[in-house]
């Protein structure tokens, strides 16, 4: 294992682009109906420091994810996201089905709940993975490639 310096500015990015993913995965163009269904119609009338509360979420995991991705030497966007994969299978789906198997949480917003954070899982992994320092990305060129 290695570790490489922490791309901040990618972080940022990696976390900003998954809950601008998650704006629009739980609008209504997508997934809102479901959302709603399930949780009521309280579901919209959520408080304000809910909208700055909740990217430190997806913050803390793209740091994560960085500090994960450098350690492990992975050198290209296809192993960011299978980590990525692996994590959400391993972590985020069995949460979820706890969820939905004890707590009454219903199929299908277990569901919604899962594409969301796989889609973000793979978003910010895809993010880390493809904006590196440009002195890395020299020297790694060629195994990017294949």
């Amino acid at each position: 294992m290695r570790s490489e310096p922490m791309n901040y500015a990618a972080v940022l990015a990696g976390a900003a682009a998954a809950f601008a993913f998650s704006l629009v995965w739980y609008s209504p163009i997508l997934f809102a109906d479901v959302w709603v269904g399930a949780k009521g119609a309280d579901a919209t009338a959520m408080p304000a420091w809910k909208f700055f509360v909740a990217p430190l979420r997806e913050l803390i995991t793209a740091w994560l994810l960085a500090w994960l991705i450098g350690r492990l030497g992975i050198e290209n966007w296809r192993g960011a996201a299978l980590l990525g994969l692996v994590l959400w299978l391993a972590f985020y789906v069995v949460q979820l089905a706890g969820a939905v198997i004890f707590d009454g949480m219903s199929l299908s917003l277990g569901a919604v709940h899962a594409g969301d954070w796989l889609g973000k899982m793979l978003i910010i992994s895809i993010v880390l993975a493809v904006w590196r320092p440009a002195a890395r990305r020299v020297n790694h060129a060629s195994r990017d490639v294949l």
